[in-house]
């Protein structure tokens, strides 16, 4: 009877254990599929071009490559691909210091000027090897600038000047500190830098024989390289990120000023044992790996910190660990959530033409939005797509739509495309459409609303900060606030022109706060803020949201994605916002709809359908 009953325990054991394999499975089968379909819309559009690669548990449940690594010759991205890491660079070099840390050969907690004496030309007796990792050292050293002379910096040396670390120390030692230390975050370079030439003074060795020594060998790692020694031609970089013109560029920066900060090779295979190497306490033991995680600093208002090393960012009830990095056709980021024991890694040869800025903040990648959607999709929650072209157009019938009673549209047809025209002789275009609708409202905010217009297109904000409670008086509009504000607006005017009309174009109420969101038309940009207001009336809130380039595409195409459903590809016309239009066909009405904005426009009864050719 117990032979029977043992057999028929291990057969419901070994059924149980089936189903487990069999769910786990279908669960990371569809993690993938879901993620192939993230990826397989950035790539569609030109958004991405790269490698990825996603780890639960240490077993690796998505990795596809996507695109070409030197497209001149229709090279692919392999596994193997050497992408350049850019800052990642720094997560190394925070790894080594607590590691040596960890084996008593240093302290975090460690004066600077314990390892390089008179470094800046200011009192540093408070700052520590900790301030440097997480970038609160105060200093107003930069590599390539520094900004003692003026509010933007000075070039002190051209990026492809051949100079040494020493030379570069020499050359920043008359600089002063900006904040003291641990009082505020600014990303800096130049600490990374330092805390590399500490890791050679320290063990005696090249900063990267010792990251080849106590890093990479630990972690199975033999693909990752210095640029000085790279064994192969690594992945080219390339601009034009969101379009079909796409061109090969080059970083030209002298190796030696990198060290530290930047610099290493690598792909996505290395990098993912680096990552399990961390997870696994490998590199570092539970209470190193502890210090480096726990060890915060927030960054803004929101919900990120900087750690040793990493970014934490909370995302949906989860903690993120991530560090990017961005060069000259290059943008890349791993990262790890230690709850789910989930490991990413982003390598991306395709970027925006930096070159091409103005006063706009258009998308350099778009590999901190993929980053974050992966770590969605691998949590059950539902991601926004980029919806697949299709081929069939459906439905739509070309003709005027109405979008009030001044606007409206014109849908038109030719070779085989549709396509959305707006009136060229006006302001309005489908990207900027809501910018210029005014709220209706009789609140005493809106009158404070308009109140801070006339302060800020005047150039003198003295006296507003009556306006505001007394945290935010402190905060924003006291005479430094008011100084860095109006600094900001006149270098924006002085870059996009005159400010020629303003639009109150919204307002909600979130977290117990009433804000208006205000755009400043000019010549050249858009330029959008927000003010927000407690349950007095007094302001507690003032942010400058974006400023991007005013918009004069007045004609877009609408790429079929489905039946009687088009996008718009706002990103290709100027680092635009998408639409994803939905034709009503019964109630002859077009809906376009951009995340929470919904823009609708109705058939006219009498329209003339117009055909171009």
């Amino acid at each position: 009877m117990s032979i029977s009953i043992n057999l028929i325990n291990f057969y419901i054991m070994k059924k149980a254990f089936l189903f487990l394999i069999i769910l786990e499975t279908i669960v990371n089968s569809v993690s993938s599929q879901s993620i192939s379909d993230l990826l397989d819309g950035y790539y569609a559009y030109n958004r991405f071009n790269g490698s990825v690669l996603v780890a639960r548990n240490g077993e690796i449940v998505f990795q596809q490559n996507y695109g070409f690594a030197d497209r001149e010759n229709k090279y692919p991205v392999k596994e193997s691909s050497l992408f350049n890491l850019a800052s990642v660079t720094k997560v190394f070099t925070a790894t080594a210091i607590l590691k040596l840390h960890e084996d008593g050969k240093l302290s975090i907690y460690d004066k600077v000027d314990k390892y390089i004496p008179g470094f800046i030309n200011d009192n540093t007796d408070s700052l520590t090897l900790i301030n440097l990792l997480n970038h609160t050292s105060g200093m107003s050293a930069n590599l390539a600038q520094t900004d003692n002379s003026s509010n933007h910096g000075k070039i002190v040396v051209s990026d492809s000047e051949i100079v040494t670390t020493d030379q570069l120390i020499s050359r920043f030692r008359d600089t002063n500190l900006n904040s003291r230390p641990g009082e505020k975050f600014n990303y800096n370079n130049y600490g990374y830098l330092l805390l590399g030439y500490i890791i050679e003074k320290v063990t005696g060795m090249d900063y990267l024989d010792y990251l080849n020594k106590d890093i990479f060998s630990v972690a199975g790692m033999t693909n990752t390289f210095g640029q000085r020694f790279l064994p192969e031609q690594p992945v080219n970089g390339y601009i034009g990120i969101g379009t079909t013109n796409i061109m090969p560029v080059k970083e030209d920066m002298f190796p030696g000023w990198l060290i530290g900060a930047a610099g290493l090779y690598s792909s996505v295979s290395d990098l993912h044992k680096f990552l399990e190497a961390i997870l696994s306490q490998r590199l570092l033991n539970e209470e190193t790996l502890n210090l480096m995680l726990d060890t915060c600093f927030v960054i803004n208002k929101g919900n990120k910190l900087w750690t040793v090393g990493w970014e934490k960012n909370v995302l949906d009830g989860v903690n993120l660990y991530s560090h990017g990095g961005s060069i000259k056709g290059f943008s890349t980021r791993i990262g790890f959530v230690p709850e789910e024991n989930i490991s990413i890694v982003i390598l991306s040869n395709l970027v925006k033409d930096k070159s091409q800025d103005g006063p706009s903040s258009v998308n350099y990648s778009w590999v901190d939005e993929i980053t974050e959607d992966i770590v969605r999709i691998m949590k059950g929650k539902n991601v926004a797509y980029l919806p697949m072209p299709a081929k069939k157009h459906g439905n739509l019938k070309t003709g005027s739509y109405l979008l009030d009673d001044v606007n409206f549209i014109n849908i038109t047809s030719r070779k085989d495309s549709l396509f959305l025209e707006t009136d060229n002789q006006g302001n309005i275009t489908l990207f900027n459409y809501n910018l210029y609708k005014e709220i209706t409202d009789l609140s005493s905010e809106y009158e404070v609303c308009k109140i801070f217009v006339s302060y800020i297109t005047s150039g003198d904000l003295k006296d507003f900060g009556k306006y505001a409670d007394d945290k935010m008086k402190k905060a924003a509009f006291d005479e430094k606030g008011n100084v860095a504000t109006i600094d900001f607006w006149n270098y924006i005017v002085s870059k996009a022109g005159k400010c020629s009309s303003v639009s109150i174009y919204n307002k909600d109420e979130q977290n117990g706060s009433k804000n208006y969101s205000l755009a400043f038309h000019l010549d050249k940009a858009e330029v959008l803020m927000q003010l927000s207001f407690n349950d007095n009336s007094q302001i507690n809130g003032f942010y400058i949201l974006k400023v991007f380039p005013k918009c004069d595409i007045h004609t877009v195409k609408l790429i079929p994605t489905g039946k009687n459903e088009y996008f718009v590809n706002g990103y290709s016309y100027g680092g635009f916002k998408d639409f994803h239009v939905k034709y009503d066909k019964p109630a002859k009405r077009i809906s376009f709809e951009s995340g929470n904005e919904v823009i609708t426009a109705s058939r006219q009864i009498n329209s003339r359908v117009t055909m171009s050719k």
